[in-house]
């Protein structure tokens, strides 16, 4: 039996395409090396092992907690030598984010062959290091391929989990209803990222009268700031006219709800990292406001290459407020066909079996 070891860590947006690979590994051992965080249950669920390897952030700026971290990185190569030498894996895959460095060291030391992955226009920090090892570079974007000069590259597109497409190519209509949501009425999906996003949240709080008197809301609020926007939305309730309140659905993360929400939006509020290629293969029209501290900027990039598909439009947050949010929704949900189809045109499925 051939065993694959596959690494990468932080957000979802490293570990659920892991998940998603992973299910197409059939009669392989996969074990995932990296640290135990808010998604190791998700990564066990999936019938992954895994062998915990020390987190330590990497920071570009000055910090007392850098001296920290650097013992916990020393720490974390010692365990990754060890655990991936006991494990002898035939291949390793990563997505790279600071927990796939030591594990990737390891690996090139065992001559283990790796393949990585990068999601972004623009790669992150490990994953341009990494790259210079690996066997061949998978990509979410085809312009992501400059930064893996001499190397083999694919533009692939982002693994998507099995139970995130479950729903694709279902009725709007019917999903509203399963949800408990009037078929009738047009549905905003908003998305912050696995982690949440407390300024979009506090942008579509500001906005969810008047979101509300037009559209119904699935809003994935992120458990950071969950409690504030409950909190806020209790005040509110007096501006909400009557029979407005169940319009709304507030959830701390989605989850395995996500494929459901999907299915029932009709437009998607969303930053701009790898939720995009769940977006286009729903084949959704979407609204993407780029992250500005994302790194190398890479969230605008994305956006801006997405949006000249014709499948979104990108709302700079400098420039956002409720009344931009609001009209550049309206003006995604007037142009609901076209958008769709653009989205379905960009959309790659099929990334996780490539």
């Amino acid at each position: 039996m051939k065993r694959i070891a596959l690494t990468g860590g932080g957000t979802g947006g490293h570990i659920y395409p892991l998940i998603a690979v992973a299910e197409h590994l059939e009669g392989c051992e996969c074990r995932y090396f990296g640290p135990r965080n808010a998604f190791s249950e998700a990564i066990e669920k999936a019938g992954m092992r895994i062998s915990p390897i020390a987190g330590a952030k990497m920071r570009r700026y000055f910090s007392l907690m850098n001296a920290v971290d650097g013992v916990k990185f020393a720490w974390s190569i010692a365990q990754a030598f060890v655990k991936v030498g006991i494990f002898r894996p035939h291949a390793a895959f990563s997505k790279g984010g600071p927990g796939a460095l030591p594990v990737l060291m390891a690996c090139r030391l065992y001559g283990v062959p790796i393949v990585v992955h990068e999601s972004d226009n623009v790669p992150g920090l490990v994953n341009r290091v990494t790259g210079k090892w690996a066997k061949i570079a998978e990509l979410g974007w085809e312009g992501a391929a400059e930064w893996f000069p001499g190397k083999e590259t694919r533009a692939v597109g982002v693994p998507l989990r099995t139970d995130t497409m479950r729903c694709a190519g279902s009725d709007p209509r019917e999903a509203k209803a399963a949800l408990g949501l009037d078929p009738e009425k047009p549905l905003i999906l908003v998305i912050g990222g696995s982690q949440g996003s407390a300024r979009m949240n506090d942008l579509v709080m500001e906005a969810l009268p008047e979101l509300l008197a037009r559209y119904g809301v699935i809003h994935q609020i992120g458990s950071a700031t969950y409690a504030d926007c409950m909190a806020r939305l209790g005040t509110m309730e007096k501006e909400l006219a009557a029979g407005l309140r169940p319009n709304y659905r507030p959830s701390e993360f989605l989850d395995s709800d996500m494929a459901s929400a999907y299915a029932a939006a009709d437009c998607v509020v969303s930053r701009a990292g790898s939720a995009i290629f769940e977006i286009a293969a729903y084949g959704k029209p979407a609204v993407l406001i780029p992250l500005p501290e994302a790194a190398n900027d890479h969230q605008r990039v994305n956006a801006t290459t997405y949006a000249a598909t014709g499948a979104a439009i990108m709302l700079e947050e400098k420039d956002a407020s409720k009344e931009t949010l609001i009209s550049t929704i309206e003006t995604a949900m007037g142009e609901n066909e076209a958008m769709s189809a653009a989205a379905k045109r960009f959309a790659k499925p099929d990334a996780a079996k490539k």
